[in-house]
């Protein structure tokens, strides 16, 4: 057997001992344990990537993550570990809460991933821009953002007061009740 034959097999009872570990604290991975202990191939430089927080295009950041990875395409276990590293907030929550074993590929974590955040934001209509409400777990800052990058894609067009009086609307109640935009329900 060669050394490289040799490691591979060193890898595979080292994430075994580690899966044992892990299960003894009750710490569960949505992915294959395995890939924790997979190394990076020869001369691989990370590329620096962008984070995802929900507020740009989903689209966008699955395409560029793919430029970034490509030569890395086709080895799931490295493509899964740098695309979890770009998700934070809710969607980083949302890839915590994973069942045990629901990712064993790079296209399970793809799809699964679009299917919960998925947002079709090849055009935006009046109807999807005035119906764009605050999220419950989203700053008003963060809102203003997406109201506002929405509305530049909207073909439509509204005037800028008509665009401010939808955004501070679709504010959370809490937000209104605090500008004094209406009155708190006792």
């Amino acid at each position: 057997m060669d050394a490289e034959g040799l490691k591979g097999i060193q890898a595979q009872i080292a994430s075994l001992a580690q899966r044992d570990e892990l299960k003894k604290v009750g710490v569960a991975r949505p992915y294959p344990l395995e890939w924790d202990s997979v190394p990076y191939p020869p001369k691989f430089k990370p590329p620096t990537l962008h984070s995802y927080d929900g507020k740009s295009s989903l689209n966008q950041h699955i395409y560029y993550f793919q430029s970034q990875t490509s030569n890395v395409v086709g080895n799931d276990a490295i493509m899964a570990k740098l695309f979890i590293g770009t998700l934070k907030g809710i969607e980083f929550d949302w890839f915590r809460s994973l069942p045990p074993s629901s990712i064993n590929s790079w296209i399970d974590l793809e799809t699964q991933f679009l299917y919960r955040f998925y947002e079709d934001d090849t055009e935006v209509t009046m109807d999807k821009l005035l119906s764009t409400v605050q999220r419950k777990e989203e700053s008003v800052r963060d809102y203003i953002e997406r109201f506002r990058n929405l509305s530049l894609m909207c073909r439509a067009g509204m005037p800028l007061p008509m665009l401010l009086q939808t955004c501070r609307h679709n504010f959370l109640d809490q937000v209104k009740i605090r500008m004094g935009a209406i009155k708190a329900h006792n």
